[in-house]
């Protein structure tokens, strides 16, 4: 039996997709912005949700920036988001630690020093990595901000000999995104690439499948339920630039989704993604 085929993907103009829906929810990089600076249509996009007076939140994997140097950060390119229209994975990182009760506890941070912030919000005591004093929690927030070598091995052998002691830490890792647009067809590592290094290297020294990084952003559904949340309603579309974080994320807690050209993934990819792929497409933010 044939299966059924899956719905063509409708390209649409961001005014009209705009009225279709109640709330509107964006990626930041690869939608609203890149390395180089604010993408096409973007500053525009927001204006017109803002004129109009509808909902709309940034929901970014992005954890190496508070809400409010997130906001700065485009506000300085034109586009007018504010704080309370940001939610990034970072946000989810004390309410994480609480949950596994590192109220504390001694936390080591991969990221920036506004990814720690998150972690002592909820009293947690942000350490390096030791291999003869293990924390007891690894958050791994971002790619940058720290000696990304020598603290990737010091985190590596702690969690090593942790886990030997029979005491491994809880692994959290806020941005799971494994590339990012750069600018001109550039790309980055991000967080997920280097939390795939670490559990490669988990596998190979403690057993495969020992140990695992708890994902927090997207797709995570605890970040779209939080985003669905802060906007008030279950009427809302996420645009992102990637099948495997925005779309799907956005399909399993069972809300539309667009990707937006104008990042990683290329309209072949979402005319060969089948059943995974996103209610629309769009050129870029313009219109």
């Amino acid at each position: 039996m044939t299966p059924p085929r899956a719905p063509a993907v409708q390209r649409i103009d961001f005014a009209s997709l705009a009225e279709r829906h109640e709330a509107i929810l964006f990626d930041a990089y690869g939608v609203l912005v890149n390395a180089a600076g604010a993408l096409p249509g973007a500053a525009e996009a927001i204006a017109h949700l803002v004129a109009r007076g509808q909902r709309f939140l940034v929901v970014t994997n992005d954890a190496s920036r508070s809400p409010a140097r997130a906001s700065r950060r485009f506000l300085r390119l034109g586009i007018p988001v504010q704080p309370e229209h940001v939610l990034s994975s970072g946000m989810l990182i004390a309410p994480a630690l609480e949950q596994h009760g590192m109220r504390g506890r001694r936390v080591v941070v991969l990221g920036t020093g506004d990814s720690a912030g998150y972690a002592r919000q909820v009293g947690a005591l942000v350490v390096d990595p030791d291999p003869a004093n293990p924390a007891d929690a690894v958050v791994l927030a971002d790619e940058g901000g720290f000696d990304t070598l020598g603290m990737l091995d010091a985190t590596l052998s702690m969690i090593v000999t942790a886990a030997e002691r029979g005491r491994a830490p809880v692994l959290l890792l806020a941005n799971p995104d494994l590339v990012y647009p750069s600018a001109n067809g550039t790309f980055g590592l991000t967080a997920g690439s280097l939390a795939g290094m670490l559990e490669r290297a988990l596998d190979l020294l403690l057993g495969h499948g020992t140990l695992r990084f708890e994902v927090l952003g997207k797709p995570a559904a605890r970040h779209f339920e939080t985003a669905l949340e802060m906007v008030g309603t279950r009427q809302a579309v996420m645009l992102g630039d990637t099948l495997h974080t925005d779309i799907a994320g956005a399909r399993a807690v069972g809300i539309a989704s667009a990707i937006v050209l104008t990042g990683v993934t290329t309209a072949v990819q979402v005319q060969e993604a089948g059943a995974q792929a996103p209610t629309y497409l769009l050129d870029d933010l313009r219109g």
